[in-house]
């Protein structure tokens, strides 16, 4: 019986022992995986929410920046990084007939007049 009851502290202790590996590693994940301090702290300045009811995804990442949704209470934004500092995402600017346009640039991820647009629309 005492060996029965050793076998079962040592399987039990094994157990503790893998769980407690299992959940160190995850949080160490989830904390490497995270999004950036900045991307939490500009996202809960522009949508008024505190750090803990944010959710975030990289959206796209260029090499140059990275783009990273930020959304809580059926809201969200989007928030640029360049290195270390970020910053919300410029609102893309509307398009109105007969008027130049604006066009994303693929490595920046700002908006810039298409100068090709630009030098056929006419002037008033």
């Amino acid at each position: 019986m005492r060996v029965e009851a050793r076998m079962a502290r040592s399987i039990a202790a094994a157990f503790a022992r893998g769980v407690t590996s299992l959940t160190v590693t995850l949080i160490a994940a989830a904390c490497a995986s995270g999004a950036p301090e900045g991307v939490l702290e500009t996202g809960a300045k522009k949508l008024r929410c505190s750090r803990s009811e944010l959710e975030t995804t990289l959206s796209r990442d260029t090499g140059t920046v990275r783009e990273y949704y930020v959304g809580c209470n059926f809201m969200f934004a989007r928030v640029h990084c360049r290195g270390e500092r970020c910053y919300p995402a410029s609102p893309e600017p509307p398009c109105m007939p007969k008027m130049p346009c604006f066009k994303e640039d693929p490595k920046t991820l700002e908006w810039t007049l298409d100068e090709k647009v630009a030098i056929q629309a006419p002037r008033h």
